[in-house]
């Protein structure tokens, strides 16, 4: 529905024309633009600094979001040959001893999981000529769309909400929490599509079943400093250990759809830097959209650098359900809806001690801070 399609050139070019033009007219020009390129986190931050409006902020990342499932442009991809079988072989290997070691040394952290949430509204007219069954891509979902009838026009993709959480790993496992620190309840939205185990369980799911079904060469693509080598994959249904959950009822039902997706890699580490995944769900489920994407980059926790996740996409077209036509197989009017994912502020948890002492800084046994009869204060995990 998009007024005009751009080129990541294109793109450039007119956002040129619109430096120092009001936010709001800026931000109302992205709206009719639509990618045809994938745009990069490096160029998504430096055009946010040159067009530092919260419209138009959000207007670029609802682009730079819709087009993370693109090929990118060729300025991004490396004109060098692709690696002999070899060596193709010995990356996958890489990546899967990455994932079976490296991941799960992680050390106990939290870091912050911001979500905007993205989604369009189907107009009444649309959603009563053609009924159809909802088949949500999560249970919050469901909530959202039951007064998606009610609406007169259609409205195009825009910024809902934005929402904030903690996301806590310990003993080799995520452990996401609500951040009742910023006056966010449990039940905030998580609307459309849902995701978790960016912190190793979805690498350990899609390398499993990648390795056991097809994976090919696709291209070499610059990296923050080196050329990462990208893979195509795709997994069928009877391979898939990949769990998409939608409402069926008052119940949750697991699919394992077929899926596929890119992975691309370090050559040197065999870490994995981006990750997507399509899912391809069967009947009656065929008109559902479902796909992930995260970007993984070195994050500093406490003292080290890690690679960890720093940027989630999830993408969901459903059918919307309509009040005056009885579900039936009919696809009917669609909603998308499209997370945008931010994981920051990583911190170490840690144990430290203080020792308590008397005025002339003896321990309670009449011995200095550091000796034997010390009373050192409950040791308690804090973050560093």
């Amino acid at each position: 529905m998009a007024a005009k399609t751009l080129s990541i050139e294109q793109m450039e070019q007119l956002l040129a024309k619109l430096h120092g033009k009001p936010d709001g007219k800026v931000a109302g020009e992205l709206d009719d633009v639509q990618l045809t390129e994938r745009m990069s986190l490096a160029r998504l931050a430096r055009w946010e600094q040159d067009l530092p409006g919260s419209k138009t902020r959000e207007a670029l990342m609802k682009l730079a979001d819709l087009s993370a499932f693109l090929k990118p442009p060729r300025a991004d991809e490396v004109p060098d040959p692709a690696p002999d079988a070899e060596t193709q072989q010995r990356m996958l290997w890489l990546a899967v001893q990455y994932v079976k070691t490296t991941i799960t040394r992680l050390p106990n952290f939290y870091a912050t999981r911001e979500t905007t949430h993205f989604e369009d509204t189907p107009s009444r007219e649309m959603a009563n000529a053609t009924g159809a069954s909802f088949l949500g891509a999560a249970a919050n979902a469901v909530r959202t769309l039951e007064g998606v009838v009610s609406g007169t026009d259609y409205k195009a993709l825009r910024a809902t909400g934005a929402y904030s959480t903690t996301v806590t790993y310990h003993d080799g496992r995520e452990v996401p929490e609500a951040d009742a620190a910023k006056g966010k309840k449990d039940d905030s939205p998580a609307l459309g599509l849902t995701t978790s185990g960016e912190f190793g369980p979805v690498l350990d799911v899609v390398m499993g079943d990648a390795t056991r079904s097809e994976v090919v060469w696709l291209r070499w693509e610059q990296g923050a400093s080196e050329p990462v080598g990208v893979f195509r994959y795709a997994v069928p249904e009877d391979q898939s250990n990949y769990a998409v959950r939608i409402p069926n009822g008052t119940k949750m039902e697991e699919l394992h759809p077929a899926y596929h997706g890119e992975i691309a890699i370090d050559p040197a580490t065999g870490a994995i830097l981006r990750l997507s995944v399509v899912a391809g769900l069967p009947p009656p489920h065929e008109t559902m959209q479902t796909a992930i994407v995260v970007e993984f980059a070195p994050v500093t926790i406490g003292d080290r650098s890690y690679i960890c996740p720093v940027k989630g996409v999830a993408f969901s077209k459903t059918p919307v359900p309509s009040a005056s036509v009885p579900a039936g197989d009919s696809p009917g009017p669609m909603q998308t809806q499209l997370n945008d994912v931010a994981f920051t502020h990583y911190h170490v948890f840690g144990s430290e001690a203080r020792i308590v002492t008397d005025k002339s800084g003896k321990g309670e046994a009449g011995t200095d801070g550091a000796g034997a009869g010390s009373v050192p204060e409950a040791p308690g995990n804090r973050p560093q």
